[in-house]
């Protein structure tokens, strides 16, 4: 299936008098689902080394200002989730061990159970209306389309993963998101919130910004596991990118 090329919202392209154009923004929001952020979901994100941590239900109303500034700001808002079966790799149900990167079953929403389904669903709060989907195992044709699609009609944009790193759980990922850059005529720049922040967010964050994508990442708009020090993490991004607050993001006219 075949889509024609389309214009960019705004015109891009160089502006009168030879001033560069400015990037589109792309709202990215990761794995804000219910089994990570609620208290009783089948792997809710928390310290794992400190049993007070009150875990992600904190940062909802940050989740929430969050989104609302893209669904106001941003081109296009793409979310990413967990989207698994019992055969991925990540799933053990038997013996899990987060060292060696297995997990017991969550956001299962491959299972034939409606119960197991619903802790995939992104929470209620920021919950996508009539998004397109990027499937599991979708191919680089569809990540185009989709890509041209979301930009056309401006429409929310949910990417199933197999794999915490969306570039590894996806296979039409990397397509999907140059795709995006070319339907939108301008270099896109990512807002990114969600969880965790030490797994699928930074290697989201990570992701994009080794391949030279500009990355704004919103610091209290996410919360981790311990497995890596909040403020070497926050580093690590503003080395090659910005890091902000939610109260910065909306009080600025542009990340």
């Amino acid at each position: 299936m075949t889509d024609r090329a389309i214009d960019s919202p705004g015109g891009g392209g160089t502006k009168p008098g030879g001033a560069a154009p400015q990037p589109a923004r792309v709202g990215w929001i990761v794995d804000v689902q219910e089994d990570f952020m609620r208290p009783d979901g089948r792997l809710y994100v928390r310290d794992l080394f400190d049993d007070s941590d009150p875990g992600a239900s904190r940062v909802i109303p940050a989740l929430e200002a969050g989104t609302a500034w893209m669904r106001a700001n941003c081109d296009v808002i793409v979310y990413t989730g967990d989207w698994h079966g019992l055969d991925d790799a990540e799933i053990d149900p038997v013996a899990p061990d987060p060292a060696c990167d297995t997990y017991p079953p969550h956001c299962m929403g491959r299972s034939e159970d409606p119960a197991e389904r619903a802790g995939a669903e992104v929470i209620a709060e920021i919950r996508p209306q009539d998004p397109l989907v990027l499937t599991h195992d979708a191919v680089d044709e569809e990540a185009v389309l989709v890509a041209r699609l979301a930009v056309r009609q401006r429409r929310p944009v949910f990417v199933r993963k197999t794999r915490f790193n969306v570039f590894e759980g996806n296979p039409a990922c990397e397509a999907f998101v140059r795709s995006l850059g070319d339907a939108l005529g301008r270099a896109p720049e990512f807002v990114v919130i969600g969880v965790a922040r030490d797994v699928c967010m930074t290697q989201a964050v990570d992701g994009l910004q080794s391949r030279g994508y500009a990355v704004t990442a919103v610091r209290d708009a996410t919360w981790g596991l311990g497995l890596e020090p909040e403020a070497r993490t926050l580093a690590r991004w503003a080395g090659k990118g910005r890091v902000v607050t939610v109260a910065e993001l909306v009080g600025a006219a542009g990340p």
